[in-house]
């Protein structure tokens, strides 16, 4: 589905018109609304992924006796895209490797930094690093589970030998207990390997 948004400022505020004809591939729809909707609504639709074309009739003075027409940049799906390989490069895996900074990340992939953080946001519903520690701590939680020590589970999901205290401190602010009476919860006692 496509759609042609057009914001504009009226006195009526944002109006919507719309064609409950049946969608097909090249149906378009015609949406006019003030600039607060239209970002909701695009952003919406990145977040969906649901591809469409932005048309900007912008005015140049408070009267609306100059119109000027220009095309905007389309946002489409290769953002998505883009942030969905992000994603399964970096969040996919062992986590031994810590991912290296959002800049870095971001020029590797031609993609600017803020549309990065806010696209990854709104389809993942976390900021990048915030998710990166949650699927660390969830694979931690699964190592431990596993009957590995902490000191082990640390090492395998990217913390150095003597950070072995910063993994204990990260874990217990995820799931507020220690690693080992994480274990102690699912063993009664620890089955090492």
């Amino acid at each position: 589905m496509n759609a042609s948004l057009q914001p504009t400022t009226s006195s009526e505020g944002s109006s919507l018109e719309k064609s409950f004809l049946p969608q097909k591939e090249s149906t378009k729809i015609m949406i006019v609304l003030n600039l607060k909707d239209f970002q909701v609504c695009c952003l919406e639709l990145i977040r969906q992924q649901i591809a469409f074309e932005v048309k900007y009739n912008g005015l140049t003075s408070s009267k609306p006796t100059v119109t000027d027409t220009f095309e905007t940049p389309v946002f489409n799906s290769n953002y998505v895209e883009i942030i969905k390989k992000i994603h399964d490069k970096y969040l996919q895996g062992d986590f031994s490797n810590v991912p290296p900074s959002e800049k870095e990340i971001t020029d590797n992939h031609g993609i600017k930094p803020a549309l990065f953080k806010s696209l990854f946001k709104k389809v993942y519903g976390q900021p990048f690093y915030q998710l990166y520690t949650t699927k660390r701590m969830e694979r931690a939680a699964f190592l431990l589970r596993s009957g590995y020590k902490a000191n082990e589970v640390a090492l395998m999901i990217g913390y150095s030998a003597s950070s072995a205290i910063k993994f204990n401190k990260m874990f217990q602010k995820y799931f507020h207990i220690t690693p080992k009476k994480y274990q102690l919860q699912f063993y009664g006692k620890i089955n090492r390997r």
